[in-house]
């Protein structure tokens, strides 16, 4: 008897170690996410993503699901698979905005639809010249439930044209969020033309140095700063002082994003949430809280 308790014993241990490494594999390493991805069925890719370690939950508030992913990860797999990365809410935006209505239609309770003001990659570049989107865009923020704009990018010289003063009105009258991808010279601009606009800094300026994204949250009380495609935050995985000190300083003004504006940002976001609850954990427990979800709740609750 007590060698087969032993030999059963055996048996779990080395069923634990299979799956821990299985896990592993389809989690952390970019072979078996494409596995994972591109040959699973939906009701399999949860599970496939399941990994032990998930908190602090996470409101991902820069997510994108364009047009060249809809094909590789249908809209109710990848929510499916929030739920297991402990990502209970998404901010979501698209181009075209129909990407959005998916993400929409496969979880509209944990979904909060962003409006993105071109209509196709060729819009993007042109889109402050085209008088006629300016009545597509109030058309389109009536009939849907926006609850902001963006992410859309913006560069000195083309902030104070006729789309971009329409687009900051209507976010006033709204109540939108302004998600905005430009310099911190871009930022400064809108919030002169507008000053009662609510924005989401777009990767915190991308390589705008700490010290003026610290200035600029000082000046600004309605700017926030999110902070996906910040290598300078924790290199090898250690937070950096100068970040450490922002946090510190701006506990409410912080906020968590992927970026998956292409395909291999989603290839690798199980990566990218597990590199980011590494430096959150150097955090105090209750800061790292504000900066991976209540922030973001407390800024789209508001209306």
């Amino acid at each position: 008897m007590a060698d087969t308790i032993d030999v059963f014993r055996l048996f779990l241990q080395r069923l634990m170690i299979f799956l821990k490494a299985l896990g592993y594999f389809f989690s952390r390493t970019l072979p078996g996410r494409a596995l994972v991805f591109l040959s699973l069925p939906l009701a399999l890719l949860a599970l496939a993503l399941w990994e032990p370690d998930r908190s602090p939950p996470i409101f991902d508030v820069q997510m994108h699901y364009n047009d060249n992913t809809w094909s590789l990860y249908p809209a109710k797999g990848l929510m499916r698979a929030m739920q297991h990365y402990n990502v209970p809410w998404v901010a979501i935006s698209s181009t075209p905005n129909e990407g959005t209505a998916k993400m929409v239609e496969a979880d509209r309770l944990r979904v909060v639809p962003m409006f993105v003001p071109y209509r196709n990659r060729a819009d993007r570049d042109h889109w402050l010249e085209n008088p006629d989107l300016i009545e597509w865009m109030t058309n389109e923020l009536d009939l849907h439930d926006y609850r902001g704009i963006g992410e859309f990018h913006l560069y000195d010289g083309l902030v104070d044209v006729p789309a971009v003063r329409r687009l900051l009105a209507l976010s006033v009258e709204r109540q939108l969020v302004l998600n905005v991808h430009g310099e911190a010279s871009v930022i400064r601009q809108l919030l002169t033309i507008q000053p009662g606009i609510r924005v989401l800094w777009a990767h915190a300026g991308m390589k705008t140095p700490p010290r003026l994204v610290g200035e600029m949250l000082e000046l600004h009380r309605n700017l926030w700063a999110e902070l996906s495609h910040r290598a300078d935050i924790a290199p090898d995985g250690k937070l950096a002082p100068e970040w450490r000190n922002l946090f510190e300083r701006f506990p409410d003004r912080f906020m968590l994003g992927s970026g998956t504006y292409n395909n291999e940002f989603w290839f690798r976001y199980g990566l990218t949430l597990s590199r980011t609850r590494e430096w959150l954990r150097q955090l105090r427990p209750a800061l790292a809280e504000r900066i991976a979800h209540e922030n973001a709740r407390d800024l789209f609750a508001r209306r």
